[in-house]
């Protein structure tokens, strides 16, 4: 049998959609580490920064050089955005018919392969204990700073029934994570999440990142009650108003902030995205970002620092631009600060119940071996003991890094 291997950079969306390739390609192909000689090679890349543009593109360059004769497709969000590479370099709609990129073997990055409908699902989901599913695609909001609605083109649902009907077909998986592009903007969301709620399965339905604007007290009512993990990723970019007009984001802080209070009071951990060093940040604004986070009972975050991208209406604001060492303490400080958010939510779970999923990942820690677990509320339990499904626990300390049963 021929051997394939798929290198996958970015987010859910494009983890998903690597599991559509490997099953299209499980019959003819045995998939084999990234390092080793293949006839054939996939990067399903990523392009929201310029950081993971060019990681992407190494990992075609490293396939060619590994195995110049093999059979290299470049898709993912920067394949239209790179042109001079050894690869078949095809758009997103070819994850959903990588064959047909190994056919023609030519370059397709036409505005059809950015606006293709949703109809691939999936059988099976392998090497994960968590299976990931694709509802939506695309992006309508107009983001200032951010290049994908002009790489996954307009939003588009898959059919609600194609999606109970794959969720049916996965049920087996303790987890199930829901993926789109702008998940939010799901036009039957909530049916869908209470239909799940419903489910004849003894599985969790988790969301993945959904903005600010589609989270209501509806919503909240609807993960804290039913069989949902207690956890939503809002991202939240800036607390600075300003900072966030200038980014096109449709919401103030004290919209993001109310949000955040009635996630916490219904048990709900609560993880963002900040950006630092966006045009007209000086210090005054960056302060005002860090101590609006350092008020809310936000549970971790992630932190990034602005990135220039082509095609995206930022480079024509034409304010001050702050680059270099002020920007990196910026980004520094907020990632401490997210420490010891993270630090004090877990810490406030010992004593308590959850429940944990424990994944075939070991870690060794003070010369033991242990599992690794993703709890309800998104934090990582260690344990000693393997067990399948969702397993109820109460968590009984934490080291600062990990909690432990």
């Amino acid at each position: 049998m021929k051997k394939a291997s798929i290198a996958t950079f970015g987010c859910k969306l494009n983890q998903y959609e690597t599991q559509l390739m490997i099953e299209e390609l499980s019959g003819e192909y045995e998939f084999v580490d990234f390092n080793s000689s293949c006839d054939l090679y996939i990067i399903n890349s990523c392009a929201v920064t310029a950081k993971a543009a060019k990681e992407s593109r190494q990992k075609a360059k490293k396939a060619f050089k590994i195995n110049p004769k093999a059979a290299i497709i470049y898709t993912g969000c920067d394949s239209y955005l790179e042109g001079d590479l050894n690869a078949i370099i095809v758009g997103n709609s070819y994850k959903q018919n990588i064959k047909k990129a190994l056919e023609n073997r030519h370059i397709d990055v036409s505005d059809s392969t950015k606006t293709y409908p949703i109809n691939s699902t999936l059988n099976n989901y392998q090497g994960r204990s968590r299976a990931f599913i694709k509802i939506q695609e695309g992006c309508n909001n107009h983001c200032t700073y951010c290049i994908i609605p002009k790489l996954r083109g307009k939003e588009r649902d898959k059919e609600f029934e194609s999606v109970i009907k794959e969720i049916d077909k996965l049920k087996k998986f303790p987890e199930i994570v829901l993926t789109g592009t702008n998940i939010g903007s799901y036009k039957r969301l909530k049916e869908l999440l209470r239909k799940l709620s419903d489910f004849n399965s003894d599985m969790r339905i988790r969301i993945s990142s959904i903005e600010p604007m589609y989270v209501d007290s509806e919503l909240i009512d609807i993960i804290a009650e039913g069989r949902f993990a207690k956890h939503l990723h809002i991202p939240l970019q800036s607390g600075s108003d300003k900072i966030l007009k200038l980014m096109g984001r449709d919401y103030a802080t004290k919209k993001f902030e109310k949000i955040v209070n009635e996630c916490t009071k219904r048990g709900i951990f609560v993880g963002v995205d900040v950006i630092v060093g966006f045009y007209s940040e000086d210090d005054k604004e960056f302060k005002k970002t860090y101590d609006f986070i350092d008020s809310l009972p936000v549970s971790y975050g992630h932190v990034f620092t602005y990135s220039k991208r082509p095609l995206t209406s930022a480079l024509n604001i034409g304010l001050k631009l702050e680059r270099g060492p002020v920007v990196k303490e910026r980004n520094a400080a907020l990632k401490e600060l997210f420490k010891k958010k993270f630090r004090e939510s877990v810490a406030g779970m010992v004593g308590k119940k959850t429940g944990i999923i424990i994944e075939p990942t070991t870690i060794k820690r003070n010369s033991k071996t242990y599992y690794k677990a993703v709890a309800s509320e998104y934090f990582t339990v260690l344990t000693q003991k393997k067990q399948n499904g969702i397993v109820e626990v109460k968590i009984d300390s934490f080291d600062g890094e990990y909690a432990y049963l």
